[in-house]
């Protein structure tokens, strides 16, 4: 079942802004944009159609295109004003018709009816550092250098001996990925742009291969699970 009621559409909220983007992560088109990130705290999808985004009320909102958060998921959009880059029907990145300033700035974000559903106010925040929810979805915004880009912010998900063990190649790749964890792991999950998880699976080896070639070529995020030790961690993989 997918909700968009007021109801539901209050546990929608902003969890993580970065407005300094200099050489952290780039979107599909090479660029080192600035982006926020939304995130559904409930066991309910949303269809954000209609919903919007503004950081100035003199100037036109922007408007979701027809796409469903996922039940506990994220979705990111770039501020950078580039709307031509949505010109690929939306199945890549999403792109605002504002960009946001690292000095300070409040961006707004509504429902179909106007109703407010969340707002994020920062200011001077430091180059290459997050402005983050921490506990996810339920702490106040914090300063973080481990931004967590449609993930977890807890630091409990952040692990810098396990990403550095864990070995993804080629990058980018047409379809197959080699993956070597030295690093011990449960699960993984591919997590689109949007947020949506679009593949998932056991890992029952050190050393295996993933063919992805049926996805659409683009930027897509891979989250390793340890259950045992209650943690994840996400390295950034690219289809062309």
């Amino acid at each position: 079942m997918i909700c968009s009621n007021f109801l539901i559409s209050q546990n929608l909220l902003f969890n993580e802004v970065l407005a300094s983007n200099d050489s952290l992560m780039t979107d599909s088109y090479g660029d080192y944009d600035d982006w926020l990130e939304i995130y559904n705290n409930s066991s309910i999808p949303v269809n954000l159609n209609g919903y919007k985004l503004y950081d100035d009320p003199n100037i036109t909102s922007w408007f979701f295109p027809d796409t469903t958060i996922a039940a506990y998921g994220y979705i990111v959009i770039w501020c950078d004003d580039q709307l031509f880059q949505n010109s690929n029907g939306w199945n890549s990145d999403m792109h605002a018709n504002f960009k946001i300033n690292k000095d300070g700035e409040t961006v707004y974000f509504k429902d179909p009816a106007g109703n407010l559903v969340d707002t994020i106010h920062w200011y001077n925040l430091p180059t290459d550092t997050a402005w983050a929810r921490i506990p996810n979805a339920t702490g106040p915004f914090t300063l973080t250098t481990n931004y967590t880009f449609g993930a977890n912010n807890n630091p409990s998900n952040i692990n810098h001996k396990a990403f550095e063990e864990i070995r993804i190649s080629p990058i980018p790749s047409k379809s197959i990925f080699k993956i070597n964890t030295n690093y011990v792991v449960d699960e993984y999950e591919i997590i689109d742009l949007y947020g949506r998880i679009v593949d998932s699976g056991i890992v029952r080896s050190k050393d295996f291969f993933l063919d992805l070639g049926y996805l659409k070529k683009g930027y897509y995020f891979i989250v390793f699970q340890n259950k045992f030790q209650n943690i994840s961690y996400t390295r950034k993989i690219i289809l062309n």
